[in-house]
């Protein structure tokens, strides 16, 4: 069988999960193409604006790119909790970079922060607990040069930047009172999260913002506001509510994803790079040894 390397199967099961990409073979799981894979987003720093890219790796903790998972950066404040785009509307204005080993980040007026892209922690770097949303997590101080950027943009207080590493302690949920069953399972399955909002990718259809497009009389949408890893097209709107597994082209290459809106979660998918060629018509794959998994 072959077909475009854009394509995009899915398989609808019963089951909430699978152990690896043997066990998909093995029980030879029938698939129906539903679309193609449209774009690629990467967000370096979490409600900093992303970065439209032509290839990433998929691994357990996340979407990488050039070494950096996805959202390895967050600011906080001076209690260590999350600053977003709802605390400060501002970081929408900000620009990002990576080059080689270095985040750059821009204002509006050229002013710019570059930040080391650091492979590992070092014995000086200092530790901070941080809080996002229901989860309590450990994160690496970006030093003053950075803090004093963002407390001059955003004219805020004890402003910090601080950067993700997966040696660190993992993400602990501590919700108010039950907490919702499904982000419990959620941090069970992959407790050493970045600083994703719920699960390691998040996919967005074009079809389902058009169809909410048609029913907006003012101001439209696109897929940026939603902020996805993967912008899947040529499906029906809202239709990957009823996706369950996920597989790109026709060599098994298997990418399960936790989607938007869905009440379940896969568990398991084997790493595998996604890259797209200049002519943005195709996708060429490649195996790769370690295994990964799940939302953003």
């Amino acid at each position: 069988m072959s077909q475009s390397l854009t394509t995009l199967w899915i398989a609808a099961a019963v089951a909430v999960g699978v152990v690896g990409v043997m066990l998909w073979k093995k029980n030879k799981r029938s698939f129906v193409k539903v679309g193609t894979i449209s774009k690629l987003y990467f967000f370096p720093v979490k409600s900093l604006r992303g970065i439209e890219v032509n290839e990433g790796k998929c691994t357990k903790l996340g979407f990488q790119v050039n070494g950096l998972l996805d959202r390895s950066f967050m600011l906080i404040d001076g209690e260590g909790i999350l600053i977003s785009q709802e605390e400060s509307s501002s970081l929408t204005l900000l620009t990002v970079q990576i080059d080689g080993k270095t985040l750059i980040i821009s204002t509006p007026s050229g002013k710019k922060l570059n930040v080391e892209i650091k492979d590992s922690i070092s014995p000086d770097d200092k530790t901070i607990r941080c809080r996002l949303d229901n989860d309590f997590t450990k994160a690496v101080d970006c030093g003053d040069e950075a803090a004093t950027f963002f407390q001059w943009y955003l004219n805020m207080p004890d402003v910090r930047l601080v950067r993700h590493f997966p040696d660190l302690s993992k993400r602990e949920y501590h919700p108010k009172g039950k907490g919702n069953p499904f982000e419990r399972e959620l941090r069970k399955e992959n407790p050493n999260l970045a600083f994703q909002s719920l699960a390691a990718f998040h996919v967005v259809s074009k079809p389902s913002i058009d169809d909410l497009n048609s029913k907006l009389e003012d101001r439209k949408v696109s897929e940026v506001n939603f902020r996805p890893n993967i912008l899947v097209d040529d499906c029906k709107p809202f239709s990957e509510d009823s996706w369950r597994y996920i597989k790109f082209n026709s060599d098994a290459l298997l990418c399960n994803v936790t989607l938007f809106k869905r009440e379940g979660a896969s568990k398991q998918f084997c790493a595998c790079y996604l890259i797209m060629s200049k002519s943005a018509t195709e996708w060429k794959p490649a195996w790769i040894e370690d295994e990964g998994r799940n939302f953003s």
